[in-house]
């Protein structure tokens, strides 16, 4: 199983955020995760991507363990965060991704192919060369996704992934998932509605108080 969930339980202060989440995500699967905001939809992202520590409970990627095997777990994963923050403003678009493929474990044999197909993947050509402070929003959360899967990772996590994507940037970012998961490779994208977003979704699930409910 790429992604395993078991008996997750995480609080912030006096308040249960997480009760008992329960998932499992087999390989070639593209899971929704819905819910209004202050649910925990991203509490439970950031667990799975090992950010965040639950209180209780087991996470597992491939049967490797955030803590106990951190490089394995960083060099299968592919993670967006919300926003459109996490960029190095003063490196150009190539100079950024490339240096996430570095971190992301890319031998450095592979690492300029790598660089250059998540560029042609994402449609970046135009923009290789430009400072990450004079793209747009949209041109900036393309370059985010194209960092998310520079280094072909195994398991994606994407929270609200479809923020300021024109239809062009979310058929690339479909296609991108279409071949992630021709590979056995899985992923779980987030947002508070289906509703216009355009993106696949063989298995949906809405956070509900606490718990992971298949819809």
């Amino acid at each position: 199983m790429p992604l395993v969930l078991r008996g997750i339980r995480r609080s912030w202060g006096p308040r249960n955020v997480i009760v008992g989440a329960e998932l499992r995500l087999g390989r070639g699967t593209v899971a929704w995760l819905g819910g209004p905001n202050g649910a925990g939809k991203t509490t439970v992202l950031r667990i799975a991507a090992g950010l965040i520590t639950p209180d209780d409970g087991e996470v597992s990627l491939l049967g490797f363990e955030p803590e106990r095997d951190r490089c394995e777990y960083q060099r299968r994963l592919g993670w967006l965060p919300a926003g459109n923050g996490g960029i190095y403003n003063r490196l150009s678009v190539r100079q950024y991704l490339n240096y996430w493929a570095s971190i992301a474990f890319v031998p450095s044999s592979r690492r300029s192919r790598a660089v250059d197909e998540a560029i042609e993947r994402f449609d970046l050509r135009a923009l290789s060369a430009q400072r990450a402070d004079r793209i747009s929003m949209g041109e900036r959360q393309r370059v985010r996704l194209a960092m998310t899967f520079v280094h072909d990772p195994e398991l994606v996590l994407l929270d609200e992934p479809q923020t300021s994507l024109d239809k062009d940037a979310l058929g690339r970012l479909r296609s991108a998932l279409d071949r992630l998961t021709a590979r056995g490779g899985a992923a779980v994208w987030c947002s508070p509605s289906r509703n216009g977003t355009e993106l696949p979704a063989s298995e949906e699930y809405l956070v509900k108080g606490g718990r992971l409910v298949r819809c």
